[in-house]
């Protein structure tokens, strides 16, 4: 669809303005940081249909609009529609793809596919309407690339294709040196501290071992077979505390002492997950109770203080933290993985949606943190790429480590690639201020795409069996390679972990105290509320862009810190409170909320947004961005900090300079006005 080329008639306009006061001066502002459009009606399409202005219906008789565009279909399974993008300088760019879906209430996956490699499955929820979406980050090469959407699920609608350059803080791929514990052992400081130190640079060997008591012949199949193919020994061995379990059903099979045992005599990495089987065996249906389909146990019910389900749920936590405290007595620390693949909806813990889950998994934090004081875990949260998975996301003062469960292996063919796409969507939920790791998987990424698209995942562990073993997964030659490449890192090859340097570690300021569920509050008493606030551009490293947002809620106030997070205690109950957030020279933000319980409204990887530019008065605002504010921006338009015209509260994006790039943030709102932003969601 060509839209009215507004940007540059409305740049035409400003120069009109700014030309006759001072000199132009855009060295921050060049071609590479231009969108480039690609229309999919344009491009090359397997059994796709072009449909130009189409309105219909779906099967509810909703009405299906998309007039305005020309479009490229898919439907079935194996059709495709794709373009081909033309690129100046190899590197990371983000993909922004406009889609209409209209079928499934809750989503329909695609496969993303660039220059034949599979890239990951892209989520695309319902909208009866276009609607722009980012499709992730890729490695894209010097000249022509084919970007392609092949269909998995398939009836989804595609308009064009936005190609720009991944912005700079994502790239780099900078995690800080801490742990969400405060009161982290030296242990697992120091193994944070070597897991930082590879990220991006080496990708960790690893394994999952088959549950059980491993007093068998064949329980070491797995590490077995990899010795023998590869030489080597991975340096990371998954384990699984699923039968350690309250309510009387506990089955002790060693394997706590298999984790104490693989740091302290072998200098591996554990990493424990924990299939959970139904508490107590309530709604018990099958043996395997930790699917949903084999439990009618409900994770609300056991949310709520006094119910059955809630007894015996407290229950089982207290015995996995009598083995997890047993693990932290003997040095050992752990990268511990509960309530893993939950957006997935296949377990218990999954199947009511994310609030409830998110409870649960801070639940489990406070409990293991700050009431059994367990301080050798590094929390890791599985997540997904989907647009929902979000609101699944725990929050970055409970996770050290982001998760992703990969397999993608398809028609009984392995697949190498290093879905570089999902790896960056992953980064991009905390914002690059979390690892990021391929904690199961079938087929392992081939080292030369790893390095070829530049995705840094921290480390890889197949799934038991023939996850591992079958040529349609892992094909020996395959797994000899990577084993023995300089980029993979093995068991021989790590550091002696219980002594590795923390230079650089910065411990968390404050002990997360996390309210699992709802409490009713005597009347008087007050609740939290917390969130994030961030602009909508990039700004210098090191600069406070995110920092001094005024958040209001009646006559309580706070501000945000460097990164955008601010807390207000002691708010009244009420559904009808106003919150106004504020800085000079942005669109004052002020909407309607409702506080009921403690809320956190926003989250650091999707924040409250404000919007740039409304500076005329001297940064004072009128409660729109327009011509005044050029006029205004013009006043010191070429200045830099320290030059007698230099206004800061015109140097839009705090790079100590007044130049085209302010001029180009004021442009995404230009004649906006307070009344245009979203509604809190």
């Amino acid at each position: 669809m060509n839209k009215k080329p507004a940007l540059k008639v409305f740049l035409v306009w400003v120069l009109a303005v700014l030309l006759p006061i001072s000199p132009l001066t855009v060295a921050s502002f060049s071609a590479t940081d231009e969108e480039v459009k690609y229309e999919f009606e344009k491009g090359t399409y397997n059994g796709a249909q072009i449909y130009t202005d189409y309105v219909g219906k779906n099967d509810d008789g909703e009405t299906i609009d998309l007039t305005g565009a020309s479009c490229s279909f898919i439907g079935q399974k194996g059709t495709s529609t794709s373009v081909d993008v033309d690129i100046s300088e190899a590197g990371l760019y983000e993909l922004i793809v406009r889609y209409a879906q209209p079928y499934d209430k809750n989503k329909k996956v695609q496969y993303l596919n660039v220059n034949d490699s599979n890239q990951g499955e892209i989520s695309f929820g319902f909208t009866l309407t276009w609607k722009e979406i980012s499709a992730g980050i890729v490695k894209l090469n010097k000249g022509k690339n084919n970007i392609q959407f092949e269909s998995y699920w398939g009836y989804t609608y595609f308009d064009y294709l936005i190609v720009k350059p991944a912005d700079e803080s994502i790239r780099d791929l900078k995690v800080p040196k801490t742990l969400v514990n405060p009161n982290a052992t030296k242990e697992a400081k120091s193994l944070m501290s070597y897991l930082v130190d590879v990220y991006g640079k080496h990708i960790l060997s690893g394994q999952q071992e088959l549950c059980g008591s491993h007093n068998y012949e064949g329980s070491e199949a797995e590490f077995t077979y990899i010795k023998q193919k590869t030489g080597k020994m991975p340096a990371v061995r998954g384990f699984d505390f699923m039968n350690y379990r309250g309510n009387g059903l506990h089955w002790d099979d060693l394997c706590a002492e298999r984790v104490i045992d693989w740091y302290n005599k072998n200098n591996g990495i554990p990493t424990v997950c924990w299939h959970w089987f139904s508490p107590g065996n309530i709604g018990k249906k099958a043996d395997n109770s930790f699917y949903t389909e084999s439990t009618t146990f409900s994770i609300s019910k056991a949310l709520t203080p006094g119910t059955e389900e809630n007894k015996a749920l407290l229950n089982d936590i207290d015995v996995m933290a009598g083995k997890l405290k047993q693990v932290e007595d003997a040095g050992v620390p752990i990268l511990f993985r509960p309530l893993h693949e939950a957006e997935g909806g296949w377990f218990w813990w999954g199947a009511e949606g994310p609030e409830n889950c998110v409870k649960l998994y801070r639940l489990l934090y406070e409990k293991f943190t700050n009431e059994y004081k367990i301080n050798n875990l590094i929390w890791v949260w599985t997540s997904y790429t989907f647009n929902t998975s979000p609101k699944w996301y725990p929050g970055d003062d409970v996770v050290d480590i982001v998760g992703y469960d990969k397999y993608n292996a398809k028609d009984g063919k392995p697949n190498g690639s290093a879905i570089s796409s999902t790896f960056y969507n992953l980064v991009q939920l905390t914002g690059g201020k979390k690892l990021v790791a391929m904690s199961e998987n079938d087929t392992i990424p081939r080292v030369e795409n790893l390095k070829n698209e530049m995705a840094g995942w921290l480390y890889f562990c197949p799934w038991y069996g023939w996850h591992l073993t079958g040529e349609q997964n892992n094909p020996v030659e395959w797994l000899v390679e990577m084993y023995n490449s300089e980029y993979c890192i093995t068991l021989d090859e790590l550091p002696d972990l219980k002594t590795y340097p923390i230079t650089g570690y910065t411990s968390s300021p404050s002990t997360t105290k996390p309210t699992p569920t709802p409490t009713n509050k005597p009347t008087g008493s007050g609740y939290d509320v917390s969130g994030y606030v961030s602009p909508d551009f990039s700004s210098i490293s090191g600069s406070s862009v995110k920092a001094d947002f005024v958040v209001q809620i009646g006559e309580l106030k706070a501000k945000t810190d460097s990164d955008g997070y601010f807390k207000i205690s002691n708010v009244p109950a009420s559904t009808n409170h106003t919150i106004k957030i504020s800085k000079p020279g942005y669109l004052t933000f002020e909407k309607n909320i409702a506080i009921l319980s403690n809320e956190q409204i926003s989250a650091s990887n999707v924040p409250i947004i404000l919007w740039a530019g409304d500076l005329n008065n001297d940064g004072a605002g009128d409660g729109a961005i327009n011509m005044s504010d050029i006029v205004q921006l013009a006043k010191s338009f070429g200045s830099v900090s320290g030059d007698d015209k230099f206004i800061s509260s015109c140097d839009l994006n705090i790079d100590f300079s007044i130049n085209m790039s302010d001029v180009i943030i004021i442009a995404k709102h230009f004649n906006f006005t307070s009344a245009n932003y979203p509604e809190i969601n």
